[in-house]
């Protein structure tokens, strides 16, 4: 703790809201792999002793290894990470650990730790919600995505689909959330390392070559800017928030569609529960756990604007209160995608007869258009007819093909027949509709969308993973860390 300025120790309770370590266990591997590419360029710039500096990096790196075991424990009253390592670095070193701090702050400390996280969290996010595309995909194209129900507007019955549309629209909205991940993480592009805590450094520091270092394009032009900037975390959160909506949506879908006198779809036992009373039960509780994250990712992004909304532009001290909301996010995310994934693979997708709903009306109306009637005309005498029907306790499904045509004689000379439940969807072969050859297309785009994202975020992968090699830096804390 720093505290030579000041007559007397941080109060406990001060210290209590103060202190970090609580939520700063996730930035340990940024925090050693900016320290140590701050250490090779002091030395190479000899702003320290190369001799100092080499000590230094052995050090960091023993220290990585400890963390990687997970044998390193932050102490609380040093009250967050980086004091944590300069500490421990120090004790294993000698005085040569107290150079480290040469030339930075922990306000660009704290940026630069923020910037490695954030990039390397929003990877796994995107791979785990190309996981997710991936599962449903896979199902679209199996047995159960040739199966038809009846889509739903305002949650009553539309048009017959093949569940493979169904599946695939979900897709495409996770697809996009995966490039939107990915447009952050390729936002993260500038170093904050070197900025200090407000206005750079006095010392011939080269934030170019730590920012190489650190996998970056290059340092953040301006120091002010770059210690108050969290627009990478709000706008993570957005892309974390509309993750977990989509979700909440899939999982409405299952839910209701679980529901007995729905019949649609039967999950797995692994992703249901039954009642502490009634044993007959198979409650879909996973699938609720999924829909209620949407709650607070929600949550989680009104709080992180809220804390910026007005702080002056240089490190202010509210922007802590922002980290535990951003780790928080992204932790919730995996745990709602890695129950997704399974619960949608091993669901079962079904067809339920479905006499009373006629679907098929669209078709009608679309005959009649194509012998010359216009639509708004056709529209209304297939509404009356159906009127009709019901009155007669019928539906489209029991009308008899010499009864269509003295309703609508001007079908006779066309041939149509009313579709069946299981044929409805082929009649639809407009771009993106609900044929086949349309979900075909719809999945094949899809998979190829979420093909090229994988080797986008494995190149990048690649790329930190060399950068840390070059230091030395134990590849075990970051999958740990993962």
């Amino acid at each position: 703790m720093l505290r030579e300025r000041f007559s007397r120790p941080l109060h406990r309770a001060a210290l209590a809201l103060s202190e970090s370590t609580s939520e700063d266990a996730v930035l340990l591997g940024a925090d050693l792999w900016g320290s140590l590419a701050h250490a090779r360029m002091l030395g190479e710039r000899r702003i320290i002793p190369k001799a100092s500096a080499r000590r230094i990096e052995s050090g960091l790196r023993a220290i990585a290894r400890q963390a990687g075991r997970g044998a390193f424990r932050l102490d609380p009253d040093l009250e967050d990470v980086h004091l944590n390592v300069e500490r421990a670095l120090t004790e294993r070193i000698g005085s040569d650990g107290e150079r480290l701090h040469t030339a930075r702050s922990r306000n660009d400390q704290v940026a630069t730790d923020l910037a490695l996280f954030n990039r390397e969290a929003l990877a796994q996010a995107e791979t785990l919600t190309l996981a997710l595309v991936q599962a449903l995909t896979t199902a679209a194209r199996g047995p159960g995505g040739r199966r038809t129900v009846s889509g739903w507007t305002h949650l009553q019955p539309a048009q017959r689909l093949y569940w493979g549309g169904i599946l695939g629209a979900h897709a495409l909205r996770f697809v996009r959330d995966a490039e939107r991940l990915g447009s952050v993480r390729r936002g993260i592009r500038y170093s904050p390392l070197g900025s200090g805590a407000i206005a750079g450094s006095s010392l011939p520091i080269d934030r170019h070559r730590t920012a190489q270092l650190l996998g970056f394009e290059g340092p953040t032009p301006s120091s002010l800017d770059a210690v108050s900037d969290r627009d990478a975390s709000w706008e993570s959160l957005f892309a974390i928030a509309m993750v977990q909506l989509h979700a909440s949506q899939l999982a409405e879908e299952l839910v209701i569609g679980a529901m007995p006198r729905s019949g649609r779809v039967r999950l797995s036992d692994g992703f249901v529960t039954t009642s502490s009373l009634m044993p007959h039960k198979r409650n879909p509780d996973i699938a609720e756990l999924v829909r209620a994250e949407s709650a607070g990712a929600i949550g989680r992004l009104t709080a992180g604007l809220s804390l910026i909304r007005s702080l002056p532009i240089g490190y202010q001290r509210d922007l802590q209160a922002g980290k535990p909301v951003l780790f928080e996010g992204f932790e919730r995310l995996g745990l709602t995608l890695r129950a997704l994934i399974p619960m949608i693979a091993q669901a079962q997708y079904l067809s339920r007869p479905e006499p009373d709903q006629p679907t098929a009306s669209v078709e009608l109306a679309d005959a009649l258009v194509r012998a010359g009637v216009p639509f708004r005309r056709a529209h209304a005498r297939v509404a009356r007819y159906l009127v009709d029907l019901e009155s007669r306790h019928g539906d489209l499904s029991s009308v008899t093909e010499p009864e269509l045509t003295r309703t609508f004689p001007e079908l006779r000379a066309s041939g149509f027949r009313l579709p069946g439940q299981e044929d409805e969807p082929e009649r639809r072969t407009s771009y993106g509709g609900s044929s086949r050859r349309e979900v075909d297309r719809l999945l094949t785009m899809v998979e190829g969308k979420g093909r090229r994202a994988e080797k986008e975020v494995e190149r990048a992968a690649r790329t930190w993973a060399r950068c840390r090699a070059r230091l030395g830096l134990s590849q075990a804390l970051f999958r740990a860390a993962g």
